[in-house]
């Protein structure tokens, strides 16, 4: 709840700036507060351009074109989550992270992520090595592998490992 104060808390002054500005500004909320209150968003702050979840941060010139004409626009279904070929910000010139796997299947009583990010999603192991190579080639002695559930990887993914014993290919 929280979390949800604080936004619609910035929302209000940013709407001034944009009602100040007379449109010239995109307002635009995004991430998982997003996913969560949606509809209820735009209702409230019918200056927002766009409310996005986190699955739809690689659309977001997809999304401002929709936008174009001034209808707003919500992005909060779930979808696949396509490779990211933005280039990540890094503040270390020594540590890397890197996602390999995005939402969670697990319902803890505590936590909206299921509800806000989505089903478990892997990445394939070939892209996240060649992001992996790619920072290693730029010098980075450290890469930290990122997920909500970490432990989880590659459950989504097909095939089953060579060993034979029954478990998911990509599974550790």
């Amino acid at each position: 709840e929280k979390a949800e104060n604080k936004v619609y808390s910035a929302l209000g002054s940013q709407a001034k700036r944009k009602r100040m500005h007379m449109g010239d500004l995109k307002l635009v909320v995004a991430g998982c507060v997003a996913q969560q209150e949606g509809e209820q968003l735009l209702r409230r702050v019918p200056e927002l351009d766009i409310v996005m979840g986190p699955q739809h941060a690689n659309r977001i010139d997809q999304l401002l074109e929709q936008n174009r004409d001034g209808e707003q626009v919500l992005a909060t279904e779930q979808i696949e989550i396509a490779e990211d070929i933005t280039v990540p910000k890094r503040d270390s010139s020594l540590m890397a992270w890197i996602n390999v796997i995005y939402g969670c299947n697990e319902k803890c009583t505590y936590c909206v992520v299921p509800n806000v990010r989505g089903q478990e999603q892997s990445r394939l192991a070939e892209n996240i090595k060649t992001e992996m190579k790619m920072v290693a080639d730029l010098g980075y002695k450290e890469v930290t592998l990122l997920g909500q559930n970490i432990d989880a990887y590659g459950r989504d993914l097909p095939g089953l490992a060579e060993d034979h014993s029954g478990r998911r290919a990509w599974t550790f």
